[in-house]
């Protein structure tokens, strides 16, 4: 399970708070964090009531190499990705190098901005909730398939758990044939806070991203749906133990795990009475018993019935055909 750890907002516009968080992220486990970046006047309108709280915010390219400068140097292995919200800010892929990608769900029919991720070979966080079919289709007739990840969650600061739809995740991988994230933002506040990550899982989510904070004071951004860095690391640790449960689909070959259970817990085909060789079997000289070994499953029954045993049996062994003439 790839874990992204969300920065978006929380850094609140402090140069010190944004490189706590990436140490944050890092010392918690996880896999990526994942930055916002926009320059607002390409971003959105100076009459949207946000415009003037995320100017406050808004950190210059220059800066931003800085921060991506910094992950690199002391958390290699921490993988970087930027979610792009306008196409301007590509820029900085020409200075400076970066893992991932993701396309907020606000520009999956934006031609200007999936004509800059189209160019990019890295992976590509593709972020879908609240869109059509149709608008999905748009986006990957830009970018196709390769490297392509598909982003599943809303954000109302927070969701709601009855408004996740979680089925969607198996659908949509289902229908477009591409791995599926989910991006969580259910409230913090909820003791199942991390429970719809974990559901997420069973559905065939590849990737959890979840925000992670410094604060949740007031007048702070982002902090509704995110965790602090002890709560995120909990998550991490959690998830860990979640993904090994997930397993395999059905094989040809038991598990030594499954082997285990079936030998005390499936039925065998067992003798109930003392048998001599040469002797036949009847069905009164039966019985379908849990044994210390497995024999023949009693669905083969009618292949044991009436067949002559090649040596003397003892009760309660069971039958294997081996035994059988």
């Amino acid at each position: 399970m790839f874990i992204i750890a969300e920065i978006a907002c929380s850094h609140n516009g402090k140069v010190s708070k944004l490189k706590k968080l990436i140490r944050d992220a890092a010392s918690s486990g996880a896999d990526a964090v994942q930055f916002q970046i926009w320059n607002l006047k390409y971003m959105m309108s100076p009459k949207n009531r946000l415009f003037k709280n995320l100017k406050k915010i808004e950190f210059s390219e220059l800066e931003w190499i800085e921060f991506i400068r910094f992950t690199k140097n002391n958390f290699p292995k921490l993988k970087i990705y930027i979610c792009f919200y306008e196409h301007k800010s590509f820029s900085i892929l020409k200075k400076i190098k970066i893992d991932g990608i993701k396309i907020n769900s606000s520009d999956l029919t934006n031609p200007l901005v999936l004509k800059e991720v189209s160019n990019f070979k890295g992976i590509k966080n593709l972020s879908v909730g609240g869109s059509s079919f149709d608008e999905i289709y748009y986006a990957l007739k830009y970018l196709g398939k390769k490297n392509v990840n598909l982003m599943y969650g809303v954000q109302n600061f927070p969701t709601k758990i009855s408004d996740a739809n979680l089925i969607r995740i198996s659908e949509l991988k289902e229908k477009f044939k591409l791995p599926v994230g989910y991006q969580d933002h259910t409230n913090y506040k909820f003791e199942e806070k991390n429970t719809l990550c974990f559901m997420s899982i069973t559905l065939g989510s590849n990737i959890l991203e979840k925000h992670i904070c410094y604060t949740r004071a007031k007048g702070t951004y982002d902090y509704h749906s995110a965790l602090l860095k002890n709560e995120f690391k909990k998550f991490v640790n959690h998830t860990r133990i979640v993904e090994k449960s997930v397993g395999q689909k059905f094989l040809k070959i038991f598990s030594k795990s499954e082997k285990r259970y079936r030998s005390f817990q499936k039925k065998s085909i067992t003798l109930v009475k003392k048998k001599n060789s040469g002797e036949k079997i009847k069905l009164e000289d039966i019985a379908f018993l849990r044994t210390n070994n497995l024999g023949i499953s009693p669905h083969k029954l009618k292949y044991i019935l009436n067949r002559r045993l090649k040596s003397n049996l003892q009760p309660y062994s069971p039958i294997k055909f081996k035994y059988l003439k």
